[in-house]
């Protein structure tokens, strides 16, 4: 076990994932007597949603809080499957289903060459194109694209002008035997909402199942193929239905846990979870001359503190890790409670972070109300010391405030807006808000207060709204707000964050009923 560099106790955790491992009969339309005849065994692996985080961090659990992820401990595991794999002569491919970059001060100080470096060592087979891949602009993508050495695919991403597609729709993995895997790519259509208009004012994204049926339809005699999407669930489903004879779907974006994985017109779909949090792995048979496979089995593999980090990988991220400014270890004030920003919450509740950020703008504005969508805060800041770090990991984004007048009718349109969605939809575009009350029910607003003195809306009224840059373009599905004229502020909001907590120093804020369910 030393040439593996895996430790006793992450043994007993390959034993435990392994216990809990799904075995499944029939897929697909291979019989038993296909798969006695010449059937060959084929390991992939996956993971989605990455957002930065290259290091281990820190989750809450019932037990306390535990430290979990990092790329070096994926890297162990992944070797660790494929060598012992190659002693039994199955191949084994790694895929990534999108979202590498924007989450953590590293990914917003070097941009996602430090992922792109790792994911070179660790040796992926393909990565589907997301849509945060384009946060900090398409020539950034385009040198992230020619520095990787594995492709970004993507079915339904093309130039405005041309239509010719940014990336190549597929990539056909070649295995033993003469055999071949199809991958065929796909990314959601909230790419032109989740991030600047500029950023990709270039593109354009088509319908994503259309796409990949046209993808499908010129390579399906190739070989068996599957899917790697970073697209909604529910996207990954219409999917399945409309192309059945798909091996699986590896997907990514709505950042779930698909355990135990759906099966949708017999087509299985799974996703990882996040951030490096788990390692995928499902196991095919493949039969030559056919276009179908049989899934044997699927786990989730926890990434925990036990798995021993990979040296190479560990040496990479530690090279870069060191390079960060010192300012990002400075410890400038501290909360006196969590400042809640888990996407599970934040995104559909009233949460003290969001109460916090709010707050700043619209008291550095003198706006009468102020908003922020919950997909521009990425991670809690937790109870005690706050570093410059910490404030960049809850908000990776460059963004900037502006200010909007709106009337009272126009802002009941906008908070409809953001409560449209189901709570397992994890919308970023749910917002939180500051100097303004209301109900939810039905996925309508009702109830509207303003100010400390909680006057009714007025339609017919101006109110004098802090948003930021983002939504001002339409993100997140704010296209009102495209046509309306800006009050020029253009105050830049994390650095304003930094120094209200350096002159408050202990920071307090909780839930106050802001947003009543």
């Amino acid at each position: 076990m030393k040439k593996s560099g895996i430790c006793i106790s992450w043994i007993k955790i390959i034993i435990l994932s392994l216990i809990t491992i799904t075995f499944l009969s029939g897929c697909n339309g291979l019989t038993q007597t296909d798969l006695n005849k010449s059937s060959h065994d084929l390991t992939i692996l996956f993971f989605n949603d990455i957002h930065g985080h290259l290091m281990p961090f820190k989750v809450k659990t019932d037990n306390g809080r535990q430290e979990v992820g990092g790329v070096a401990r994926l890297a162990t595991l992944i070797r660790t499957i494929k060598e012992k794999n190659q002693e039994q002569g199955i191949p084994t491919i790694v895929l990534i289903a999108g979202d590498i970059l924007q989450g953590t001060p590293m990914s917003t100080v070097f941009k996602g060459k430090p992922d792109i470096e790792c994911f070179n060592v660790i040796g992926i087979d393909a990565m589907t194109v997301g849509n945060h891949e384009f946060d900090f602009g398409l020539e950034n993508f385009m040198m992230l694209k020619r520095f990787a050495m594995f492709p970004f695919i993507s079915a339904n991403i093309v130039f405005n002008d041309s239509r010719e597609n940014l990336c190549p729709s597929a990539v056909a993995v070649s295995l033993p035997h003469g055999l071949e895997l199809i991958v065929i790519g796909v990314t959601t259509k909230d790419l032109l909402t989740t991030t600047k208009a500029e950023n990709v004012e270039q593109l354009a994204v088509l319908d994503p199942v259309e796409s990949v049926k046209t993808a499908y339809s010129q390579l399906k005699n190739h070989g068996p193929v599957i899917l790697l999407s970073h697209s909604r669930h529910q996207t990954d489903r219409d999917i399945a239905c409309a192309l059945p004879s798909l091996s699986a779907i590896i997907g990514g974006h709505d950042q779930i846990l698909l355990s135990p994985y759906k099966r949708i017109s017999g087509v299985p779909i799974f996703q990882a979870f996040e951030k490096g949090r788990y390692l995928g792995r499902i196991d095919l048979k493949i039969v030559p001359g056919k276009q179908q496979t049989k899934l044997v089995s699927y786990t989730y593999v926890p990434v925990t503190s036990e798995i021993e980090p990979d040296t190479k990988i560990a040496k990479i991220i530690k090279s870069y890790y060191d390079q960060l400014d010192n300012k990002f270890k400075e410890v400038i004030g501290k909360a006196d409670t969590l400042l809640d920003g888990e996407r599970e919450r934040i995104r559909h509740q009233e949460t003290a972070l969001g109460n916090f950020v709010t707050d700043i703008m619209r008291k550095h504005t003198g706006a009468q109300i102020a908003l922020i969508n919950s997909g521009a805060l990425r991670a809690s800041i937790p109870k005690g010391p706050i570093t410059v770090e910490d404030i960049f990991k809850a908000m990776p984004y460059a963004n900037e405030i502006v200010l909007v007048e709106l009337t009272g009718t126009e802002l009941t349109q906008v908070l409809n807006r953001s409560v449209r969605g189901n709570r397992e939809e994890e919308d970023g575009g749910f917002l939180q808000v500051s100097g303004i009350r209301f109900k939810i029910q039905d996925h309508k607003v009702h109830n509207i207060e303003v100010g400390k003195n909680r006057k009714p809306l007025a339609l017919k009224k101006q109110y004098t709204v802090a948003i930021i840059d983002f939504m001002a373009t339409g993100g997140d599905g704010y296209d009102m707000f495209a046509e309306m004229p800006i009050i020029y502020t253009r105050l830049p909001l994390r650095e304003l964050i930094v120094d209200t907590v350096r002159n408050m120093q202990t920071i307090s804020a909780h839930v106050e009923g802001r947003i009543i369910r």
